[in-house]
């Protein structure tokens, strides 16, 4: 779906208050794009906290490859993305990284490289946040250790995906939570392989162990959002986005 009829949806039909706006095409970085979706905004009462590149899945080449001068280049093509995020008055961007790709490089070095970008993003007043994918999930707590500052966004299916257990990868990160990407799954058995549909669910959908999760998320005194995140093929009508809003609703107010 184009992201504008996405957001008429999100405004409309869902009614939610705080989302993070995928960016899929350099053309959607524009400000006369922007300006639109922003005015839906105001006008909803919407917080677009995060912007999400669309590159994200090529960022393994663009950032750490042996070949330095395309690093540099490509930090400031993410200015693009930045400065969408500060016209939106976002604060953070989103960053994939290595993605499934296995870290070749001495994970000081990556660190490293993931500071330049963010202090770019800075100049724009956002924050560079990287999500969990892939074997990032390995390499948490040495990237932490070497800078404390560096932040995370907390993807449920992605910690799956590699078979981390989700309160354990909460205690890794701990305080450097920024921002949750907020799904579920079905499992049968904690061994289980897990199926791309069935890793994938709609919050409340599934059977993941919300009550551990959120108790570690207390622990840490989490205060960021929950960006419900699946794809097309995890539901099938916008209801059942709703059904999932009101379950977490119900489950905030009664736990």
């Amino acid at each position: 779906m184009l992201t504008e009829d996405a957001f008429d949806i999100i405004c409309g039909k869902l009614k939610y208050k705080v989302c993070e706006l995928f960016l899929n095409t350099q053309s959607e970085t524009e400000i006369k794009f922007l300006r639109d979706i922003k005015s839906k905004a105001e006008d909803n009462g919407i917080k677009i906290v995060s912007v999400h590149p669309y590159p994200s899945g090529h960022e393994a080449f663009m950032f750490f490859s042996e070949y330095k001068r395309r690093t540099f280049e490509n930090i400031k093509l993410y200015d693009m993305f930045f400065e969408a995020a500060q016209f939106l008055e976002s604060d953070y961007v989103i960053f994939h990284g290595l993605g499934p790709r296995e870290l070749k490089m001495p994970v000081e070095e990556y660190a490293g490289i993931f500071l330049l970008i963010a202090e770019e993003a800075k100049k724009f007043g956002v924050e560079l946040l990287h999500e969990n994918i892939g074997h990032i999930n390995y390499h948490i707590k040495d990237i932490i250790k070497i800078s404390p500052d560096i932040r995370f966004v907390l993807d449920f299916k992605h910690a799956a995906a590699r078979n981390f257990d989700i309160p354990e990868l909460i205690d890794a990160m701990g305080k450097n939570i920024a921002h949750i990407h907020f799904n579920d799954m079905y499992m049968q058995s904690s061994d289980e392989t897990v199926s791309k549909t069935e890793m994938c669910r709609l919050p409340f959908f599934g059977n993941l162990n919300y009550f551990e999760i959120f108790k570690k998320l207390d622990d840490i005194n989490y205060i960021g959002s929950f960006i419900t995140e699946v794809y097309r093929y995890n539901y099938t009508d916008e209801s059942e986005i709703t059904e999932s809003k009101n379950r977490f609703m119900d489950f905030l107010k009664y736990n």
